[in-house]
């Protein structure tokens, strides 16, 4: 199916990015980074980024990090293994926005003599508060792992050992483990490392596909989708789901893998989301769009908005709905029925963030000519903000630990950052829209 042309549509002046399907009388609702700016509005200012806000600290024998200085010492074995340790666990701390990873080149402590332990005075003499150490070996078709975890002022011996038996290829499924072993045994939460984010990207004229990354930005893939105008993809119970268009103009649910539709709706389907048990999503028809909630089969659907343009819904981890809607007359951010972005005009896109600190709201605001990323609490009381005067950032998506950000920006790719926006860091030079991390 082509996309035929493009028009505006809205109410009260709203300017929303749609494209018309031929023939079905309905609107595609896509949100790209370059729609239109609505009128000037009275709604009250965007908040400016505070980037003194929110340092994250680790706890040590009752003592305050606010980033833990940790040593990444190479690990013994096979060169290229001890490359791929040395290199993941590096990016994963970095990414993790807890640690300071040392450079090697300033260690000092005698490798071969320390073995599989440490001598402190040695690392406290680089200013190393932890230090990773391994070892490799083969072990028939398989490389096995060990890796350790030292905290310098404990003394010689290990605070953490974990031992591994993968194939070459998952050396780095491996190290993320441990990483996250590492953020649990620091926090008691662990970390989100080796899990994928998925998302919509333009492929051609009026095409898109459906995409996957792992969350530190390696192994980008196009997944196959029954239609070449693939949208709005999420993680579900039964794997990856997204809308797409038919060769009759219709829209209807798929699942990666499976080139049959597993839901259809009276409208056109154009969105989903998954939280607990339950499924959501977006149908429209005759103009408006609606929200519909039910099982994750897709059974049980009710309607649980009232008209007028409803979008990207997305569950909260109590179950709450946080969805987009113009029902105050330009796009806004509802949580189960109350608006909560309670300044700017313009806010779309909204994402839990399940942060150590409390739960947020990711959203994404028109602020002039750019966007960028905020966060509120669930009752619209707090909003800051995560980007500012740094190109035009969209979609955001939280890990699922609730300590990693991540979104597109126009500076050219997919970055993460802390709930705070604070450590971004460029991952993968890929931009799309409707991000979403696997697990939340």
């Amino acid at each position: 199916m082509q996309v035929k042309r493009a028009i505006r549509a809205g109410a009260r002046g709203l300017s929303w990015s749609a494209a018309a399907v031929a023939g079905a009388g309905a609107l595609l609702l896509s949100f790209p980074a370059t729609a239109d700016p609505p009128a000037a509005s009275s709604a009250a200012a965007l908040p400016n980024h505070d980037p003194n806000a929110g340092v994250t600290q680790v706890f040590v024998s009752g003592g305050t990090r606010a980033l833990f200085k940790i040593a990444v010492a190479p690990i013994t074995g096979d060169p290229a293994v001890a490359a791929t340790v040395s290199d993941t666990a590096s990016r994963d701390f970095t990414l993790s926005s807890l640690f300071q990873v040392l450079d090697p080149k300033g260690f000092t402590a005698n490798l071969a003599k320390e073995g599989m332990s440490i001598d402190p005075a040695s690392w406290r003499n680089v200013g190393a508060e932890g230090v990773i150490k391994g070892s490799s070996v083969p072990r028939g078709a398989n490389v096995h792992l060990e890796l350790k975890l030292f905290v310098v002022s404990r003394g010689a011996e290990s605070v953490l050992k974990k031992e591994y038996d993968v194939a070459p290829g998952a050396v780095r499924g491996a190290v993320h483990q441990f990483v996250n072993e590492v953020i649990r045994w620091f926090t008691s939460i662990p970390g989100s490392f080796g899990t994928r984010l998925v998302f919509s990207a333009t492929t051609g004229r009026g095409q898109k596909g459906i995409f996957s990354i792992e969350s530190d930005g390696q192994g980008v893939a196009r997944l196959p989708a029954a239609s070449n105008v693939a949208l709005a993809p999420a993680v579900g119970p039964a794997g990856i789901h997204y809308a797409a268009g038919l060769v009759d103009g219709s829209y209807a649910l798929f699942r990666v893998g499976n080139p049959a539709p597993v839901l259809k709706h009276a409208g056109l389907v154009f969105g989903v989301a998954f939280g607990g048990s339950k499924m959501a999503i977006v149908v429209s028809q005759g103009g408006q769009s609606d929200i519909y909630v039910g099982a994750p089969d897709g059974s049980g659907l009710t309607k649980v908005t009232k008209g007028g343009l409803n979008t990207h819904p997305a569950f909260g981890p109590g179950g709450q709905l946080a969805y987009v809607s113009n029902q105050a007359g330009s796009p806004q951010i509802y949580l189960d029925g109350k608006k909560v972005s309670t300044r700017g005009a313009y806010n779309m896109a909204p994402a839990f963030c399940n942060d150590p600190e409390g739960l947020k709201i990711l959203f994404m605001g028109r602020d002039g000519g750019a966007w960028d990323i905020f966060s509120t609490d669930p009752g619209g009381g707090t909003m800051k903000r995560l980007t500012q005067d740094q190109g035009s950032n969209t979609y955001p998506a939280c890990s699922p630990d609730g300590r990693v950000v991540a979104f597109f920006s126009t500076r050219g790719g997919l970055y993460t950052s802390n709930p705070q926006g604070s450590n971004q860091q460029k991952i993968a030079n890929v931009t799309g829209e409707s991000l979403r991390w696997e697990g939340n």
